[in-house]
């Protein structure tokens, strides 16, 4: 058994200009085999730039408004709503409410946690 307490997770803030913060919950790093797991927040205003993963990501809104478009579709969730992306499919998330977007992510299989991981050292 591992526990991780949120306060404890380690934290990465994103580059310049973008405000986002990232914590890693869980991963490789952490001691998982098959998942990675974090919580991030977007404050208002905040929108991701275009990306995919390699594997499929699950995210859960916890708090706030997101949008999350795709090259097929836009979405806008809402605290207790889920979205799931599959591998590669190019999306982008924004805070598109009047408070801050809390949500928890789900890497399948682990990896791409990494691209935070080297990014914060930047």
């Amino acid at each position: 058994m591992i526990v991780v307490r949120k306060e404890d997770a380690p934290t990465f803030p994103a580059s310049p200009p973008s405000r986002k913060v990232t914590k890693i919950l869980m991963d490789p790093v952490l001691g998982s085999k098959h998942i990675a797991l974090g919580f991030t927040v977007y404050p208002v205003g905040e929108k991701g730039v275009p990306h995919a993963h390699t594997g499929e990501e699950t995210i859960f809104i916890l708090k706030g408004k997101a949008k999350v478009s795709s090259e097929k579709e836009e979405q806008i969730l809402e605290s207790g709503d889920l979205i799931y992306l599959s591998p590669g499919e190019t999306h982008i998330i924004e805070n598109s409410g009047e408070e801050e977007l809390h949500f928890l992510w789900v890497y399948t299989p682990p990896g791409d946690e990494k691209n935070i991981r080297q990014r914060a050292k930047k």
